[in-house]
């Protein structure tokens, strides 16, 4: 071989190891990587981490894989006239030498379609791909869903369910009332509406969706307003010394008010899935537990 060509051979092979020694994915560093619990036959939860691009140049990640979900994609929550809305971003910027974080509330990675619950200590291998193509394969533990977010002086962030809140941190208004009534049964006609571009609603779905607050608020106002009147009584009656048979007479009371809120949100989460596709409906669910 004649000395030129080996000498260009030699420069050769030292450009391609170093541009293999640069690649992004060898200049991040993952932190704390977990992957959020949520309940039994929900279809969609997200994974969080601190992304450190230890690196001398801005880069970005562009995609991300994992294995216990059909599809998987970046996230951001956006705050539009005090209300949060999950939005899809086709990059999570990573500028040089500084750590990113991606957390509720925030930047995160969304699994949506789960195909099996996740179990609290479960590894879960996800593949991060960043603007140079290389990609970092990390291994995320589940965990359970976190405590609610607390604002300056311990108050709860609020979101599309913010209001005047009273001293005990419930609601003043009735219709906003429905989480604390039912905690367990999700408020989605106020979720879809917000979320309308991202769900894909044509303008008749969104109408559709509107008639059912109208037609019930008047019932659900009324229910709520009942439950606190009753409860506050019941708490003082309580402070009173009044007989454990007569507070669980009055208990019952208020558990019959309950169970009509929840059939009612129940009416309204059937009335949605006839009104949206189950891609809709699907994206939606997908997108509540992120509120």
């Amino acid at each position: 071989m004649k000395p030129s060509v080996l000498f260009a051979l030699i420069i050769s092979l030292g450009l391609n190891a170093q541009a293999w020694a640069a690649s992004v994915a060898d200049s991040i560093k993952i932190e704390n990587p977990y992957v959020r619990m949520v309940p039994p036959g929900a279809p969609a939860t997200a994974a969080f981490m601190v992304i450190d691009n230890t690196g001398s140049k801005d880069h970005a990640l562009v995609s991300a894989k994992a294995y216990i979900n059909k599809v998987t994609e970046l996230h951001t929550h956006i705050h539009d006239n005090g209300v949060m809305r999950m939005r899809q971003v086709p990059k999570i910027d990573l500028p040089a030498g500084q750590k990113t974080a991606l957390q509720p509330g925030g930047l995160h990675i969304m699994l949506i379609g789960l195909q099996q619950p996740i179990q609290e200590g479960e590894h879960i291998k996800i593949d991060l791909t960043f603007d140079d193509g290389s990609t970092k394969t990390i291994d995320a533990i589940g965990r359970p869903l976190m405590k609610p977010m607390m604002g300056g002086k311990g108050h709860m962030k609020q979101g599309m369910m913010s209001g005047k809140m009273l001293s005990n941190g419930q609601n003043s208004h009735a219709m906003r009332l429905v989480m604390h009534a039912n905690p367990a049964l999700p408020n989605l006609t106020g979720i879809a509406v917000k979320n309308a571009a991202e769900l894909g609603l044509s303008a008749e779905q969104v109408t559709q969706i509107k008639a059912w607050p109208k037609a019930h608020s008047q019932e659900m106002s009324r229910l709520f307003n009942e439950i606190q009147t009753l409860e506050k009584a019941l708490i003082q009656d309580a402070l009173a010394g009044e007989s454990k048979a007569e507070l669980m007479k009055k208990f019952e009371k208020t558990l019959a008010l309950r169970r009509q809120v929840a059939e009612t949100k129940i009416d309204c989460r059937d009335n949605m899935k006839k009104i949206l596709t189950k891609e809709q409906f699907d994206k939606l669910a997908s997108i509540y537990p992120m509120m």
